[in-house]
């Protein structure tokens, strides 16, 4: 299975500080959202531009957001952190990735 990693910059209002955002891709999601006829590109740029956001009950995360183009889209996706992780309590670590489970 093809798995890719995409970076963009996005700024934390809390802190100021400038962020790496990474994506995890892999063969399954980007079918999933191609299915939609939407790209990782436009996806990812609709984190940029978030109209509705919600803490969904599985512990993932839903958001009605706008492409550049304009489409606005629902977009499902969780953090893609292991199980067994060790806690960040400093707060040092890097976010982990953002995995799209789908996108429409």
């Amino acid at each position: 299975m093809r798995e890719q990693l995409s970076s963009k910059k996005h700024r934390r209002l809390e802190t100021g500080r400038s962020r790496m955002r990474r994506f995890k891709w892999i063969e399954w999601n980007l079918q999933k959202i191609a299915g939609h006829a939407l790209s990782a590109d436009e996806v990812e740029a609709a984190f940029d531009r978030v109209h509705v956001f919600r803490h969904r009950r599985d512990g993932s995360f839903e958001m009605f957001a706008e492409t550049p183009s304009g489409r606005r889209i629902w977009v499902i996706w969780r953090y893609d952190r292991e199980d067994d992780e060790i806690p960040d309590v400093f707060g040092e670590l890097d976010e982990p990735d953002m995995f799209v489970i789908t996108a429409y």
